[in-house]
């Protein structure tokens, strides 16, 4: 019996266990704003069916199935298969680029609550209190691992949350109406604490960046989808982009860092 080398084994096992977990964000990002509960049996939204283990074996389930349920030959979306390989690739490269096991499961966590609250903020508009609190929390394992130092976090929650709230004012004095969501500002803030004081620069650069891509994809996709843009993702995927090349120590942030 031929035994994997324990780097790729680790990296399988990642792979498997982040497609699994994105197999619970598809649906937690349904039943979320529903206010249904997490843990009920997974049933198909259009005849009520109850799905089975082999209904629900992510992605190979859908190919399998073709993209339709079992029961009732219903079209299943595809976006329920592309959370699963979304996570699934998060958690895979976690474990290949980040050799040190605290920062890989940190990261592939973070990244996993970021996913979620990004999925809820597309549709709904909102991001989750519990999800945010979950986010600024987690930032608990590197600071007791030594990772990271609790002192620039907080520096750096104080500045991007204040920062962020200042804008908001303003925003929404110059428009006559709330023009910045409560949820982003708290999202900022849980962003200042994991990279500190000393990246906002980069942050707002890379946000701001794709939060107008964002935008300008949402106009391109039709009129029904209202003036209101969620910039929840922008400001996840920039955490996660810069939060991953400081811990890499990327020479152009680490000069401007430090060590978090």
């Amino acid at each position: 019996m031929t035994v994997l080398p324990a780097s790729l084994a680790t990296a399988s096992l990642a792979f498997l266990l982040g497609l699994s977990v994105g197999s619970f964000v598809a649906a937690a990002a349904i039943r979320i704003p529903c206010g249904t509960t997490l843990w009920g049996r997974s049933a198909c939204p259009h005849c009520g069916s109850s799905l089975g283990v082999a209904d629900l074996v992510p992605v190979l389930s859908w190919l399998v199935l073709r993209g339709r349920c079992r029961h009732c030959h219903a079209p299943v979306p595809g976006r329920y298969t592309l959370v699963e390989l979304a996570t699934g690739c998060l958690w895979l490269g976690c474990s290949l680029c980040l050799p040190d096991p605290v920062w890989g499961l940190t990261l592939a966590l973070l990244g996993t609550i970021l996913l979620l609250a990004g999925l809820i903020d597309l549709d709904h508009l909102y991001l989750p209190d519990p999800l945010m609190l979950a986010a600024a929390l987690l930032v608990l394992l590197p600071w007791t691992a030594g990772l990271s130092s609790p002192v620039q976090g907080l520096a750096g929650a104080g500045l991007f949350g204040g920062l962020a709230l200042l804008l908001r004012c303003i925003a929404s004095w110059r428009a006559g109406r709330e023009a910045m969501g409560l949820g982003d500002v708290k999202l900022m803030t849980v962003a200042g604490l994991w990279l500190g004081p000393w990246l906002l620069a980069p942050f707002l650069f890379l946000a701001g960046t794709m939060g107008i891509g964002l935008a300008l994809l949402r106009q391109r996709s039709g009129p029904d989808r209202g003036p209101e843009v969620p910039f929840g993702p922008a400001l996840a995927l920039a955490l996660l982009i810069l939060l991953f090349l400081v811990i890499r120590q990327w020479p152009p942030l680490a000069s401007i860092s430090g060590p978090l």
